[in-house]
C-alpha cells in the first residue's frame, strides 16, 4: 500500500505542477515524451558526471532521479513558456493526461526508487496492462490540444504600430 501511496503523490504532485501552472499543458506533455527519450538514451552516461560533481544519494538511486529529471524537466521549462488557459475545466484535464502521462513515463525510475510491496502489486500489474493505451490516448489527446488550441506566434503577437 505505501508504494500505492507514494506513487498517488507523485502523480498528484505532477497534476498539480501543470494545473496551478494555469497554462496550456498540450506541448508540455509531448515534452515529456521528448524527455523519456532522452532519458533512455543518457540516463547512463549522465549518472557518472552527476555522481563525479559531489551528488551522492544512495536511496533513491541516482540513477533513477537523473532519469525522471531528464523526462520532467523539458516539459517544465516548456509549461513556463506555454501561452495561459482559458478554462478550469480544459485546464483540469490537460493536467491529468500530464499527470497520467508523466507518471508512466517515470515509471520505470520510479519503482527503482520506490519498492513495491505485494499489496500494491496487483494493482499497479492492472494498470500497467494498460499503459500502451494510456500512452497512446494521451498523446494523441496533446496532439488534439495543439491542434486546437494553439495559435502559431504570429498570430498572438499585437500588430506593431507604424
Amino acid at each position: 500500500m505505501t508504494f500505492l501511496i507514494v506513487l498517488g503523490i507523485y502523480c498528484l504532485l505532477l497534476f498539480l505542477v501543470a494545473f496551478l501552472s494555469r497554462r496550456l499543458v498540450a506541448v508540455a506533455s509531448l515534452a515529456l515524451c521528448a524527455g523519456a527519450v532522452l532519458a533512455r538514451l543518457w540516463t547512463d552516461e549522465l549518472t557518472p558526471l552527476v555522481a563525479q560533481a559531489g551528488v551522492y544519494i544512495i536511496t533513491p538511486p541516482l540513477g533513477s532521479l537523473v532519469a525522471v529529471a531528464l523526462t520532467i524537466v523539458p516539459a517544465i521549462l516548456v509549461l513556463v513558456k506555454s501561452p495561459k488557459v482559458g478554462k478550469k475545466r480544459h485546464g483540469a484535464l490537460s493536467s491529468i493526461v500530464f499527470a497520467a502521462l508523466g507518471a508512466l513515463l517515470t515509471y520505470g525510475a520510479f519503482s527503482n526508487a520506490v519498492i513495491l510491496d505485494e499489496q500494491s502489486k496487483g494493482v499497479v500489474l492492472q494498470i500497467l496492462s494498460y499503459e500502451k493505451l494510456i500512452l497512446t490516448v494521451s498523446i494523441v489527446l496533446a496532439i488534439g490540444e495543439v491542434l486546437a488550441f494553439h495559435k502559431p506566434r504570429h498570430q498572438m503577437e499585437e500588430p506593431r504600430k507604424k
